[in-house]
């Protein structure tokens, strides 16, 4: 099963993004949601998920810069 991440300043975007979509049925799970890029990146490094959902502009790092 893979591992999300998903990343937004909204926190209800996160949350609408982890409620409508049918993760198991993708063989997926969300491991954890982050409100800003610096929280992202250390979820990512802690959790290692196998794909990171990430907004563009977020405060801390943002979308492109956690990419890279």
């Amino acid at each position: 099963m893979l591992t999300v991440l998903i990343a937004d300043d909204e926190r209800k975007v996160c949350q609408l993004i982890e409620t409508l979509v049918d993760w198991k049925a993708l063989g997926m799970r969300v491991v954890a949601t982050a409100e800003n890029g610096i929280e992202a990146l250390e979820k990512i490094r802690e959790l290692d998920p196998d794909i990171a959902i990430t907004d563009i502009r977020m405060p801390g790092y943002d979308g492109l810069e956690l990419v890279r």
